[in-house]
């Protein structure tokens, strides 16, 4: 019993030199540009002088006791302070009409730090 393998007539023949002269590259195709993000055009805007935020800076609210709110953010923390101390800490943010973040800044602006 011999075995025949079906396959051998589906195997490639070898190239030859002469297989390739048909071979091009693509023709250039000029892409089209793309519009810039909105980030490009806000700064080209202001490099010309123009402004897209026309909107007011927002007011700083006034809290309960007629202090500021501070305009930045502030990130929480927990101090271990002596209750004399951050009762006159307290008093001097009231007096001033400043916010705990803005007291704190100011003293350590203060003391050069």
């Amino acid at each position: 019993m011999t075995i025949t393998n079906a396959f051998t007539d589906l195997s490639p023949e070898p190239l030859k030199a002469d297989d390739l002269k048909d071979f091009t590259t693509k023709p250039f195709v000029e892409k089209p540009l793309l519009e810039p993000s909105a980030i490009q055009m806000e700064r080209a805007a202001e490099d010309q002088g123009f402004t897209l935020n026309n909107f007011p800076a927002p007011k700083r609210k006034t809290l309960r006791t007629g202090r500021v709110s501070s305009k930045n953010r502030a990130e929480p923390m927990s101090l271990r302070l002596r209750v004399a101390d951050w009762n006159r800490f307290s008093m001097f943010c009231e007096n001033q009409g400043l916010t705990v973040a803005d007291g704190f800044a100011y003293i350590l602006n203060k003391l050069g730090i």
